[in-house]
């Protein structure tokens, strides 16, 4: 046991070795740390006079929001929201009128829900009465229903859908997310910058000893074909898993260091009203976070693939940077429900709120498997299935 984690150690030194890979965790690591800090810099600016910072801006909007935080958005917030939303003059660009900033701001973000949720804009909000109060959150439901039914995927889906829906605790209960709301944005790109700079520094762990001709002292030594790959395989999923928990961790600690903590318990509907889980938004940033440490893992599991059948890391690297980043570009219609599954099942895609979250759920003849309870299944079994296959690539390549 003890040589083999003397191998471990080896294949550590051998990576950080690299200037290529130091670099990309270290540029990675400070770029997930800092982001968040980026609100101290910069100013808004109206009519080309300079307003407020965007550190200002963000403290007096979790001012306000706090304010509000613990109350029902029904009658009575609601009420308030158009009643503050009613002093402000017509303009077209209305967030610049003195009205705004004093009635309507603090309402901002009860307005932002209630837009999203019901496709209202400033004027129809004016034409809001009692009624509209008091049905706001059965329309919602009536909206999101249609928009299943009219979806593609089966009815046994759509009902299940639907049913989960119902069981949204309603009316929302208000609180302040701002750390919250910048972790779930952040999540996504840590999971991207994680799997590139792990591309480059696992596409050498085999393709690397292939280019230096250290394949044949390896391959050809008493453990070259046994410890030694096992070595390879262990310190590069741990690598990935260590680099993956210290990212999350420095971006949890900067998003609750500049944007607070509260709102763990407040339900993810009030960043995506229309989802219809029933979760907090505590639960989904667990729940997206393990998909995407998943994705990770699997772009990890790839690259140690190729990575034993190339003969340079560099087209390891070019066929991982172009999994990786295509797809951001890319989008597939959910009207095509075979081709939208299998495309959420790519890495990058499995790293996307949408993806989780989607209302495309993976039918299997009638069983119903939610998005993100299938795609960190396929990832795992996925990235277990290529490590026999990283081990047997190179066990078998052809020493000459």
């Amino acid at each position: 046991m003890r040589s083999f984690f003397s191998l471990v150690w080896f294949e550590y030194k051998k990576i950080f070795k690299r200037k290529s890979a130091v670099i990309a965790l270290v540029l990675v690591t400070a770029a997930v740390a800092f982001s968040p800090l980026a609100i101290f810099f910069g100013t808004a600016y109206i009519d080309g006079e300079s307003y407020e910072s965007h550190y200002q801006a963000m403290v007096k909007d979790r001012t306000y929001a706090m304010a509000l935080s613990g109350r029902e958005i029904y009658e009575t917030l609601i009420e308030e929201t158009k009643d503050a939303y009613s002093k402000i003059p017509a303009a077209e660009r209305y967030g610049v009128t003195p009205e705004y900033q004093e009635y309507a701001r603090p309402y901002s973000e009860i307005f932002r829900i209630m837009s999203m949720s019901n496709n209202l804009n400033l004027e129809e909000l004016g034409t809001f009465n009692r009624d509209d109060m008091l049905t706001f959150y059965k329309v919602r439901h009536e909206q999101i229903a249609a928009d299943i039914q009219a979806g593609a995927i089966s009815n046994t889906a759509k009902d299940t859908l639907i049913k989960l829906d119902t069981e949204i605790k309603t009316p929302f209960i208000f609180a302040y997310i701002g750390g919250f709301d910048s972790l779930i944005g952040g999540i996504y790109t840590i999971g991207v910058v994680c799997a590139f700079a792990l591309a480059i520094c696992l596409a050498p762990v085999f393709a690397g000893e292939y280019s230096t001709g250290a394949d044949q002292l390896i391959l050809s030594s008493k453990l070259g074909k046994s410890k030694v790959i096992s070595a390879k395989l262990f310190t590069s999923i741990f690598l990935s898993v260590k680099f993956f928990v210290i990212l999350v961790l420095f971006s949890v600690i900067t998003c609750m260091f500049v944007y607070g903590y509260d709102g763990a318990s407040a339900p993810i509907q009030l960043i995506m009203p229309f989802l219809v889980y029933p979760l907090s938004i505590l639960e989904s940033v667990i729940i997206f976070t393990v998909c995407t440490f998943f994705g990770t893992l699997l772009i990890a599991a790839l690259t140690l693939l190729l990575s034993s059948k190339f003969k340079s890391p560099f087209g390891v690297i070019i066929i991982i940077s172009v999994l990786i980043f295509v797809p951001m570009m890319l989008s597939v219609p959910e009207t095509t429900v075979w081709l939208y599954n299998l495309f959420s099942l790519l890495p990058t895609s499995m790293m996307s709120v949408w993806a989780v979250f989607s209302h495309v759920p993976y039918d299997f003849f009638g069983l119903i498997v939610m998005p993100y309870i299938f795609l960190p299944i396929f990832a795992i079994l996925a990235s277990i299935a290529m490590l026999p296959l990283t081990r047997k690539s190179f066990r078998n390549h052809q020493i000459g």
